[in-house]
């Protein structure tokens, strides 16, 4: 069988909710199937590459031996046919899988379309797009918590991010501190990579270093998922960002109690969290700042007026007393440290009324 078949990719926030179509036609222009697939989130790239993948496993199951793609992005279509060379890690695997796909095909050929030509795999894009929006929109208020493990027990840190997940943990956070930015010295890549097999949690990692786009690419190679860094620490932010979204992570900026909000904001659309420091940086343990939930309700204001995804971070002294309150001013992801690992309770007792309490200021916001 010969197919021709039109993909596409469509992200609503790239990244953000997405979703990928697919038209397959035979020789005759006849449509034989269509499929669409709902994605949590990727950015338009990324959906462009899972639309190929899963056209192409689409034309498997249907006993094509010659395929020709027909995409809309010339980026994608120049990268699969050799000519420009994948940077980004994230679609470097993407990219890889497709290129394992095509060599099943006893003829293959990608070409680029104009977007107007491919209206029909770009709306049944858009439908998923819209599904995985609604679903993100019906789960997004569940509060998330990452636990820090700066307040674990270090001898046997394995175990306890093991007991993290087993516990409920959404994420587990790094802080990772140089003694120049922040006055402490934590640990860096070993760690993070020896604990890497542990856990299929996201790893989420706070970079409280100096010129931390020296490190991305180690970081992302060594495990973490989500990069978080200070303005105040690297020379040009907006690069920086862009570094760690290249590298495969998602890329968060960090503020301090006494940096503003205004730091973040003509990047904001571009970040896929911000992290709001209710202490200073470099130690667990200190008292809740209660000044920085104008500096929450400000950026909660601004994601939600820009129609934006991004998750709302807070780091320092949040505790079951004071968890609704947070989540009231807008925070979606709560960091704890002491909270959870010197609570006197289990992991999971500390996790789950954390989580309990947090989720009552859900109903003051709403």
């Amino acid at each position: 069988m010969v197919l021709k078949i039109y993909v596409d990719g469509s992200s609503l926030g790239n990244p953000g909710p997405a979703g990928v179509g697919v038209v397959a036609c035979d020789e005759k222009g006849n449509i034989v199937a269509t499929h669409k697939v709902p994605l949590n989130t990727a950015t338009n790239n990324e959906a462009e590459y899972k639309a190929i993948i899963e056209a192409l496993k689409l034309a498997q199951n249907l006993g094509a031996s010659e395929v020709t793609l027909l995409s809309d992005s010339e980026l994608v279509v120049q990268q699969l046919s050799g000519n420009y060379r994948v940077r980004s890690l994230a679609l470097r695997r993407l990219h890889e899988e497709a290129m394992r796909l095509i060599r099943h095909f006893r003829h293959f050929k990608i070409a680029h379309i104009p977007r107007e030509a491919n209206k029909m795999a770009n709306k049944l894009a858009q439908e998923a797009s819209f599904a995985a929006s609604s679903k993100v929109n019906q789960t997004r208020r569940r509060i998330k918590i990452s636990p820090s493990i700066l307040s674990a027990d270090f001898r046997r840190l394995g175990e306890m991010v093991r007991e993290l997940e087993a516990g409920g943990a959404d994420w587990v956070h790094f802080d990772i501190i140089d003694g120049r930015f922040a006055p402490n010295i934590t640990f860096g890549f070993p760690v993070i990579e020896a604990l890497r097999s542990e856990t299929s949690l996201p790893f989420d990692v706070h970079l409280m270093i100096v010129e931390p786009e020296r490190y991305i690419e180690r970081f992302v190679k060594a495990g973490a998922n989500i990069l978080t860094v200070h303005p105040e620490a690297t020379y040009q932010l907006h690069r920086t960002i862009h570094t760690i979204k290249e590298a495969g992570a998602m890329a968060g900026v960090v503020l301090s109690p006494a940096t503003p909000p205004e730091f973040v904001r003509p990047i904001l659309h571009l970040l896929d969290l911000v992290l709001v420091m209710s202490v200073d940086p470099g130690f667990s343990g200190q008292k809740f700042l209660p000044f920085v939930l104008d500096k929450v309700r400000t950026i909660r204001a601004w994601i939600e007026d820009l129609g934006l995804e991004t998750e709302l971070e807070i780091d320092g002294g949040v505790t079951e007393e004071n968890a609704a309150e947070v989540v009231a001013a807008g925070v979606t992801v709560i960091v704890s440290a002491t909270g959870v690992f010197h609570s006197g309770k289990s992991i999971a007792e500390a996790i789950s009324d954390l989580r309990r309490a947090a989720e009552q200021g859900l109903e003051v916001k709403g």
